[in-house]
């Protein structure tokens, strides 16, 4: 009985890590973690600063969150990463759009149409994520 389940986990892990080295596995993988850090540090952040300075903020903590996505989606998908620049310009989109739909959590009555700051946003996050790629493939050699 014991047997069977230890079986059965092995192979549920060794799908998992087999997932996760695929192409679509490490672009999920360098996606989410952007994005629950992104919600992280938004939550530490809302415990002692207002909603505006949190709102001010914002664009620096997606950018520190897409150059950590462009580095370990380069690290561990190597330079030869298929569509590198598209997946970096949608995890880019995915880090800006996941900073203003969590700012209304941590910050109610914080408006999110603030057009210029989402143009701002954008723009440092792809910087960033091609940056964090190249220091990746720097690293690497």
């Amino acid at each position: 009985m014991l047997g069977t389940t230890v079986n059965r986990t092995k192979s549920i892990v060794g799908n998992i890590k087999q997932i996760f080295a695929s192409p679509l596995g490490i672009f999920i993988y360098a996606a989410l973690s952007g994005m629950i850090g992104i919600v992280i540090l938004l939550a530490f952040f809302s415990l002692f600063l207002s909603g505006s300075t949190l709102a001010l903020i914002l664009p620096a903590i997606i950018a520190f969150n897409a150059a950590n996505s462009g580095y370990s989606i380069v690290n561990k998908g190597g330079e030869n990463f298929p569509k590198l620049r598209i997946s970096l310009i949608a995890i880019t989109v995915l880090l800006t759009l996941t900073g203003y739909f969590s700012i209304p959590v941590f910050s109610p009555w914080e408006s999110i149409s603030n057009g210029m700051c989402h143009l701002i946003s954008g723009l440092l996050a792809l910087i960033f994520s091609f940056f964090g790629a190249w220091i990746a493939s720097k690293v690497r050699n």
